[in-house]
């Protein structure tokens, strides 16, 4: 109680501390901060209430439609190529849910990719990292992506993460291992999605070869703030429900971070947190 009333009087731009994230990876931290950002602002419930309509219809769907169908061929075919069978249906069980997770994944990219981008805008300007950038470039408004290059950033997306997706779905034939594989090797690919935005406010980065070059430079960071994001849209209902909006406020936190360690234009004073160009003092306070 005396943690949380702390955080609450150090006002919005103080980041939110966890006692453990500093051991943990760059891009774990992000994730924590944001699902507790967006638990923490009423604001941005609304923004999820059509995609928690949506999808509680298509949860309850999948599961009923893949656990009836899908769940009994599935330990089967474990079974019959010697699988023990209690691993055999536990395999199987944890693959629907992946499924089920994988339809959600289609329907939320597909109608309310959106709302993702809203949330993250959202934070960026509440934590005053919008307004740094307006006057590290000098504008009134950041560039951001036309519509027609906004559609087609985010149908290349969707072709590109669904065949690694689906290709990457036997991994879930190993428990736990499997999971943990499967989102590692696809949450880089999430995370770019996330922050490509980002990359074009912060550097006009429009083209998938010059963001390919931003997101090579700090891969680490991409794979495990994706993995853990992917990790949590598993768990049914909640994932897409709440975790679907939070990692877009963990996408944020993963933007201000990135951004907090670049090197400011120079012949601009440095903003706080930020290291100076060399010949440049640092920001005093």
């Amino acid at each position: 109680q005396v943690w949380l009333k702390q955080q609450q009087g150090q006002g919005l731009q103080t980041p939110i501390a966890f006692p453990f994230v500093g051991s943990m990876p760059d891009g774990v931290s992000p994730v924590l901060r944001g699902t507790w950002h967006f638990v923490c602002r009423p604001s941005l419930w609304q923004k999820t209430i059509c995609p928690i309509l949506v999808t509680l219809a298509t949860t309850i769907a999948s599961l009923i439609v893949l656990f009836g169908f899908a769940l009994k061929p599935q330990a089967h075919a474990l079974v019959n190529v010697g699988w023990p069978a209690w691993i055999a249906w536990i395999t199987a069980v944890l693959a629907v849910i992946a499924e089920v997770a994988l339809a959600n994944l289609i329907v939320l990219l597909v109608l309310f990719g959106s709302v993702q981008s809203q949330i993250f805008r959202a934070v960026l300007e509440e934590r005053g990292i919008s307004a740094e950038l307006r006057a590290r470039h000098g504008l009134e408004e950041l560039p951001e992506q036309c519509c027609c290059r906004d559609i087609g950033h985010s149908i290349r997306f969707l072709l590109a993460r669904l065949p690694l997706l689906i290709l990457t779905m036997p991994l879930h034939a190993f428990p736990v291992v499997g999971q943990i594989a499967w989102v590692l090797l696809n949450g880089w690919l999430y995370t770019w999605e996330l922050e490509a935005e980002f990359m074009v406010m912060f550097e006009k980065r429009y083209s998938c070869a010059k963001q390919w070059e931003f997101v090579r430079a700090r891969f680490g960071s991409f794979a495990t703030f994706g993995a853990a994001a992917m990790g949590l849209e598993l768990i049914p209902f909640v994932g897409p429900w709440i975790f679907f909006a939070s990692n877009a406020c963990g996408a944020a936190f993963l933007a201000e971070q990135i951004y907090r360690a670049m090197p400011p234009v120079e012949g601009q004073p440095p903003v706080e947190g930020q290291p100076p160009v060399e010949g440049q003092p640092p920001v005093e306070g």
